[in-house]
């Protein structure tokens, strides 16, 4: 399954997390494509990535929201 899927899967099911997620790793910080493969996101969900990536998906909701 590729990101864009995933992505098509979250907006289908309301999963606003996993949706700002994927924008934010793929618009914002340009570590992956749609066309990837969606095992790539699980590199990003490690735990020790944790409080990190909730700070900046904090900001960049705030960033989003703000225009």
């Amino acid at each position: 399954m590729t990101v864009r899927e995933i992505y098509s899967e979250a907006l289908l099911n309301d999963l606003y997390g996993l949706q700002i997620f994927i924008r934010f790793l793929v618009y914002e910080k340009g570590v992956i494509k749609l066309e990837d493969d969606g095992e790539k996101l699980t590199f990003y969900m490690q735990d020790q990535f944790q409080t990190k990536m909730n700070e900046y998906l904090i900001e960049y909701e705030e960033r989003e929201k703000n225009g």
